[in-house]
């Protein structure tokens, strides 16, 4: 969130320097957690669990990751100066994704695509309509409630869904999980 804005008051140096402090800090949380690194997109990371190697509870995975890399988030903005601190929503969806090498016969980027992937995607840029930091799907609530604060925020309809979506935010670890 604000990243056009953060880059157009930076010289591109000072820019990518903080931006790749960032990224090496989110993409160790990924990783400590079994997720597997799609891309970067800018400022933005995609990354995914359960793909190349099946993964049981993946879903608490990744709710672990986004808790862990807002925590870190706010440790890094402590030691940011004003105007230069980072802002992140993030997005999680559960569900069936087609996992593999995606691309033209002289460059393969192993991703993930569907429709599951897309609404994962909708839910990180519905952050900034409920001021919220981290929003799981219904489904990736099912997978983990009970092991994780969740309130419900709302049914929602997102661009390309003809039927609307129950959304949640994530906001903690039980105490159980802390262990």
């Amino acid at each position: 969130r604000g990243f056009t804005s953060l880059s157009e008051t930076l010289a591109p140096q000072e820019l990518v320097k903080i931006l790749n402090r960032y990224l090496t800090i989110m993409s160790d949380i990924i990783l400590e957690e079994n997720g597997t690194l799609d891309k970067y997109i800018g400022d933005a990371i995609m990354c995914f669990w359960g793909a190349p190697q099946p993964l049981q509870n993946h879903a608490e995975y990744a709710c672990r990751a986004a808790l862990r890399q807002i925590e870190a988030l706010k440790k890094l903005n402590l030691e940011l100066p004003e105007g230069k601190k980072i802002s992140i929503g993030i997005g999680l969806n559960s569900g069936i994704m087609t996992a593999g090498n995606v691309g033209s016969q002289g460059f393969m980027n192993y991703t993930i695509m569907g429709d599951n992937v897309n609404l994962g995607s909708r839910l990180e840029g519905t952050n900034k309509a409920y001021g919220t930091s981290i929003i799981i799907s219904e489904s990736t609530y099912e997978a983990v409630k009970g092991k994780f604060i969740a309130r419900e925020l709302d049914n929602i309809r997102v661009k390309g869904k003809t039927l609307p979506i129950k959304i949640y935010e994530l906001l903690d670890f039980k105490r159980e999980e802390l262990k």
